[in-house]
């Protein structure tokens, strides 16, 4: 059961669904190298609050489940800038 962010750092407490971010994620072995005879996936579910949300993501990977940072929406902004396309510009079309 989700009771609070799943952000360590954060103590934000579940309470109601239109706040945050519910990742329903698979969990345990998974791909080429499971075992079927003695591993299992099981699918869980982690609520980042709307503040961690807006920073970080969900994820399952060989270590096990992670909460990591987006990627950085500035940095992205100046990608696209770099290319001539600010991020959400819809490109002209030619003439």
């Amino acid at each position: 059961m989700v009771s609070k962010c799943a952000n360590p750092s954060c103590s934000a407490i579940f309470r109601y669904l239109r706040e945050g971010k519910i990742f329903h994620v698979v969990a345990g072995p998974c791909g080429p190298e499971k075992d079927s005879t003695s591993g299992t996936s099981t699918h869980e579910r982690f609520w980042l609050c709307g503040e961690c949300s807006t920073k970080m993501t969900v994820i399952s990977d060989g270590r096990g489940i992670l909460v990591v940072p987006l990627p950085d929406l500035a940095e992205k902004q100046k990608q696209e800038r770099a290319r001539g396309m600010a991020v959400g510009a819809v490109p002209e079309s030619p003439s």
